[in-house]
């Protein structure tokens, strides 16, 4: 972590994860306000200044429940969601569907780099293998965090600043709960990024593989949700269960029933993930 803030490398993934969580916010309301502009006008009446007036009495009508149901494919989990505040599920999309990518690109060099410059026989001089890859795990996921609270905090901005009839404590509140839930999702990928770049003698090569990785990961989650059931086809169950993705629903639920062991399973997969990495880099001639 001092390394990262030393070389702004810190600061840099910070800006990155606001500006995009900010652009991709300030589209959502635009979007938003030309939706429920088409709509006032076709009743007649005169269009708000600010977006989300209109949504949030859609938000509580029957056709938005049952397009959620729908959608969600559960509708215990629908009617969770329905309680919550649209632009925090909006922040919540938005994280778990990018920020695995992102963690994937920017902490998939971060050994290979320093084992292809051989900066990394300085630094082994004074401490461990093990001590220094887990440095730079435990590292990468400190900054994780800060980015998507940092993150979160702008999508709040946003909405108190452009939204109508914005539920500041609730957004607030809720906001705060899916950057973690989503912190919790992307150290997985940060295992996996992690594991790959013990692998790897290279950054292009690691930011490389890293990436292939996380594709037939999310495809294996993808074929197991669909492809599980009773004899044989239970294979695909083990191999939804040994991938973030097989876990993700459970953590958009609000119970902790649901929430706690699919965290515990998703720290398990990171840690089993960078574990498997290091096993080679342990024997590793640098």
């Amino acid at each position: 972590m001092a390394d990262a803030t030393r070389s702004r490398r810190a600061l840099v993934l910070v800006v990155l994860y606001l500006a995009g969580a900010v652009a991709a916010t300030l589209l959502f309301v635009k979007v938003l306000h030309e939706v429920e502009t088409q709509v006032v006008k076709s009743l007649g009446l005169d269009a708000a200044r600010k977006a989300g007036g209109v949504s949030t009495t859609l938000w509580k009508s029957h056709p938005m429940r049952e397009g959620l149901i729908h959608l969600a494919g559960d509708e215990e989990l629908a009617l969770q969601l329905l309680r919550l505040p649209p632009l925090a599920l909006f922040f919540g999309w938005l994280s778990f569907t990018f920020t695995p990518l992102l963690v994937v690109l920017t902490a998939s060099s971060r050994i290979a780099e320093e084992v292809l410059t051989g900066a990394v026989r300085f630094v082994l001089f004074r401490t461990t293998r093990f001590a220094w890859c887990v440095g730079k795990y435990l590292g990468q996921a400190l900054q994780l965090l800060m980015a998507l609270l940092v993150g979160a905090c702008g999508v709040w901005v946003i909405g108190w600043l452009r939204l109508d009839a914005f539920e500041s404590g609730s957004t607030a509140l809720w906001i705060a709960v899916f950057a973690v839930k989503a912190w919790v999702y992307s150290l997985a990928y940060l295992g996996l990024a992690t594991g790959v770049s013990q692998l790897c003698a290279g950054p292009n090569l690691a930011t490389s593989l890293a990436f292939l990785a996380m594709l037939v990961v999310s495809a294996l989650s993808a074929a197991g949700g669909h492809l599980a059931g009773a004899g044989f086809r239970q294979f695909w169950e083990l191999a939804s269960l040994l991938t973030p993705g097989g876990h993700k629903l459970d953590l958009w639920r609000g119970d902790a029933a649901h929430v706690l062991p699919a965290a515990l399973f998703l720290v398990s997969l990171s840690l089993a993930y960078f574990s498997a990495g290091y096993a080679r880099f342990a024997g590793r001639d640098l």
